[in-house]
This record gives C-alpha cells, sequence and structure tokens, in this order.
C-alpha cells in the first residue's frame, strides 16, 4: 500500500487521475509517496495500540473510496479535513513511544522472532508516515492511499 498527498482537484478529477499521479510517483521514487507496502496492518495496530480512534485508524485504512479497477487496484482518499484529523493524533504521540509495542505486536504476526533490521525499516515506515500527515495538514492536501492486489 501507499499513501501521497495531493490537492482536493486532483481527486475530483477522479480515479484514474489519482492512480497516474500514484504511478508517476512510483515511477519516480519519489520521496512523496509513503510505502507501507505488507506493514500496513502492523501498522494500524500500533496506532490502536497507541490509542488511535476511527478517524486516526484511517490514516492507513483510508475514509472514501475513490475508485476501484476490479482487477485488485482500490484507491481511497481522506479530505484535508480528515488528514488533519489524522494528523493531529500523530502529532500527539512520538514514533519511539508507539514503536514500544512493536515486538509485542509482532509477535502475534511474525513466527520464530523479528527479523535483523525489520524494527529500524518499521521505525523509518512511521516517521515518513508521520512526514507525510504532517506536511498534508498543514498545506491543506487530501491523502490518496492505493491498495495493489
Amino acid at each position: 500500500m501507499s499513501l501521497f498527498a495531493l490537492p482536493r482537484h486532483e481527486v475530483h478529477g477522479g480515479f484514474e487521475q489519482v492512480l497516474s499521479r500514484w504511478r508517476a510517483l512510483e515511477d519516480d521514487e519519489s520521496d512523496d509517496l509513503c510505502d507501507l507496502g505488507e506493514d500496513a496492518n502492523v501498522v494500524e495496530r500500533l496506532l490502536e495500540r497507541a490509542g488511535a480512534g476511527e478517524g486516526a485508524l484511517s490514516a492507513v485504512s483510508g475514509e472514501t473510496v475513490l475508485g476501484d479497477d476490479g482487477v485488485g487496484t482500490v484507491c481511497t482518499v481522506l479530505s484535508p479535513q480528515e488528514v488533519v484529523g489524522v494528523a493531529d493524533f500523530i502529532a500527539s504521540v512520538d514514533v519511539d513511544e508507539v514503536m514500544r509495542n512493536a515486538p509485542d505486536v509482532l509477535s502475534g504476526i511474525i513466527r520464530g522472532g523479528i527479523p535483523v533490521g525489520y524494527l529500524e525499516d518499521l521505525h523509518e515506515t512511521l516517521d515518513a508516515l508521520w512526514r507525510l500527515y504532517g506536511s498534508a495538514a498543514r498545506d491543506g492536501l487530501c491523502v490518496a492511499q492505493v491498495f495493489e492486489g
């Protein structure tokens, strides 16, 4: 799963326009793209443990379905107001504080121990998510989440 900020008018341009933007960001390996990859479920569980309510959990799962291509790619979006709600929650918790729950959360997901380097990568992913929502909220942008199956 990938997340990125974009202006409201691009969302109004529809599913195909947002997917085109996503593909361009992917092709450029842009820093503007926050790639949760297969860690979306882990990130969502960590946010739950940190006390995120339903609105803040939409940081990962999205709020409104913009479109579905019928073959595995789905796009959801958060409005600028929803982005502010997520950003407010994220700003209220420190990434290190959220990461304290990672070993416990991961023990129910990963069998045989956490791979070397995984926690550091997860920390970097959370840092990128925090930056994305902080920046999008400051700039009054929407956030799109693209799930590719």
